[in-house]
């Protein structure tokens, strides 16, 4: 199992890195103003995501900050990590995500939302940071798919398991073959 590969922002500043939308560098000190464009979920419109309340002005829909992270995160390849500063969005449960699980990275607590197109986005939240990707198949629809086309490694895991087991006699079985042997 592979660590996801993970964005971050650079500083203006110094060119440190820091979070995407975090409010101030750590490196440098210096607060950050951010500007974070991103299509429109209803028509492809652009929207400015870094607002107290992003609005479509366009079809005039009132827009989320975690719309534009999953935008700006559905421009990488699957598992693509982008860092997120905690203090600039609501908590993922507070903006449709559910509990969920994922492969353990150190993380507190994962959160998954399914997309119109079967595709999932997946949260993992840490004590300074959220990480966030998509998935191609989104594990709340359909987990099979989602092992088979995301997590493949589970599959191998999973055999290695059943293997173990299948060469290990337990319960009756064992008291019976210790019964024939004798």
């Amino acid at each position: 199992m592979t660590n996801s590969d993970v964005t971050t922002a650079e500083c203006p500043h110094c060119a440190a890195p820091v979070a995407h939308l975090a409010r101030g560098c750590d490196a440098c000190g210096r607060r950050i103003e951010w500007s974070w464009i991103q299509p429109c979920r209803e028509c492809d419109a652009p929207v400015e995501y870094a607002e107290s309340t992003p609005t479509c002005s366009a079809c005039r829909t009132d827009r989320s900050v975690w719309d534009g992270v999953v935008a700006r995160v559905r421009r990488e390849r699957p598992h693509v990590d982008l860092r997120i500063a905690t203090d600039a969005v609501v908590h993922p449960s507070d903006a449709g995500f559910v509990a969920h699980a994922g492969d353990p990275r150190g993380q507190r607590a994962d959160y998954r939302r399914p997309l119109p197109d079967g595709a999932g986005v997946h949260v993992k939240e840490f004590a300074d940071r959220y990480e966030v990707h998509w998935d191609r198949v989104d594990p709340t629809e359909d987990f099979l798919g989602h092992v088979l086309a995301d997590a493949p490694h589970w599959l191998l895991v999973g055999g290695l398991v059943g293997v173990k087991l299948a060469r290990w006699p337990v319960g009756p079985a064992s008291r019976l073959a210790g019964y024939i042997k004798s």
